[in-house]
């Protein structure tokens, strides 16, 4: 299955937060919010690197590891 990064995070109700800054290049965040213990927010991914195709890679690479540790697939 061929599915991009921000497909995955839209079909599986997830929150993604890309930002970009001189002091800390580029952030990548997906998480689920509050579902995990006692209402906490589960982390997918926090990458942060200069490279914008390296961090929405890596990202996407973690995001379909999650789902098919947590999920059983994507």
């Amino acid at each position: 299955m061929n599915a991009n990064l921000f497909d995955l995070v839209e079909a599986h109700t997830m929150h993604l937060d890309l930002s970009y800054s001189k002091t800390v290049d580029w952030w990548l965040r997906v998480y689920k919010k509050g579902c995990g213990k006692n209402g906490r927010d589960i982390m997918i991914c926090d990458i942060q690197d200069c490279d914008l195709s390296y961090v929405l890679d890596k990202g996407s690479v973690m995001v379909k590891e999650w789902l098919t540790e947590h999920k059983g697939g994507y």
